[in-house]
């Protein structure tokens, strides 16, 4: 029994593993097996060219739908065309006239906001010059005031300016007037610790020498003193204040005489610092004119080339 059992499991093997197209006679369970092979293989074969086709109708029909939308959308937008070209042909002198009617408007607003712009830049303008022409006027009216001061200060210093060189004067006469009775000594020889005594009584022996009839002595003289500090090398002029001016004019008739000496003395008026910067400068400035200059009783004279003397006026000359 085992046999017989291994024997058809030996023949169902065989008929697995070799299967022929053709099986005995009498071996049922062998044709049976070979039909539901070939049956099984038939259907499968058959559902696969199902599966062909319905895939092939089914891509068919999807290209015919996309070419179906690709012509109505290429159609619709044909017709948008058509459309929009009827629209440019037909309504291009409307369109025209609105792209015109639109810039000029714009023009218009554009040219209406420059014209405002411009107005008021013309208003701020006028509103600059009528200030500028303010202030213009200001500063001409101050201009000519400071002119006018500057004038008047001007004058006030000229006048001053005059007013002090006429005091100047002034002071100067009265200083003058002051010094008439003096008298300036130079070349009395000089030493130190000098006193006024000593100074009058060389003073008195020199002048009572040379000058015949003088008869001078202390009682004459006011004071006698020497200006400036003691110089070995050069003697220190002396002033002299005389009591009388009688006595003071005979010494200077007699002052060219002195001034011949071996040992020159040199007697002149005692004159103030501007005086005495006049006399200078008469000397200095008028070489080719003026042959000698001197002073008498305060006043400075000079005599010409042409032997004419002449006095000199302070506030007319020029020192």
């Amino acid at each position: 029994m085992n046999h017989k059992a291994n024997s058809k499991k030996g023949e169902q093997c065989d008929v697995e593993l070799n299967p022929k197209p053709y099986p005995k006679a009498g071996d049922k369970r062998s044709r049976h097996v070979g039909s539901l092979s070939s049956v099984s293989e038939t259907d499968t074969s058959l559902n696969d060219e199902t599966q062909v086709k319905q895939s092939k109708k089914k891509q068919k029909s999807k290209d015919q739908e996309f070419n179906q939308t690709e012509n109505i959308v290429m159609k619709e937008l044909k017709e948008i065309n058509i459309k929009l070209n009827n629209v440019l042909t037909k309504d291009s002198t409307e369109l025209k006239t609105m792209i015109k009617d639109i810039i000029s408007q714009l023009k218009d607003e554009l040219l209406g906001s420059i014209t405002l712009r411009v107005e008021i830049l013309e208003s701020e303008i006028f509103e600059k010059a009528e200030t500028n022409s303010k202030l213009s006027k200001q500063i001409e009216e101050m201009s000519q005031r400071l002119k006018d001061k500057e004038d008047e200060n001007e004058m006030l210093k000229r006048t001053i300016k005059a007013k002090e060189t006429a005091n100047d004067f002034r002071f100067n006469d009265i200083e003058q007037y002051s010094k008439r009775s003096n008298i300036k000594i130079d070349g009395v020889q000089d030493k130190e610790n000098e006193t006024s005594l000593e100074t009058a009584d060389k003073v008195i022996e020199l002048l009572n020498r040379h000058i015949t009839d003088l008869k001078l002595n202390r009682d004459d003289i006011d004071i006698a003193h020497r200006v400036g500090p003691f110089n070995s090398r050069k003697s220190r002029p002396i002033i002299m204040k005389m009591i009388s001016r009688m006595t003071k004019t005979k010494i200077m008739r007699n002052a060219k005489a002195l001034r011949t000496l071996k040992d020159p003395v040199y007697v002149n008026d005692h004159l103030t610092k501007l005086k005495t910067t006049i006399l200078a400068c008469v000397r200095k400035k008028q070489r080719d004119i003026v042959v000698s200059t001197w002073s008498r009783e305060g006043n400075v004279y000079y005599r010409d080339v042409n032997e004419i003397v002449h006095k000199v006026v302070q506030d007319q000359y020029q020192y």
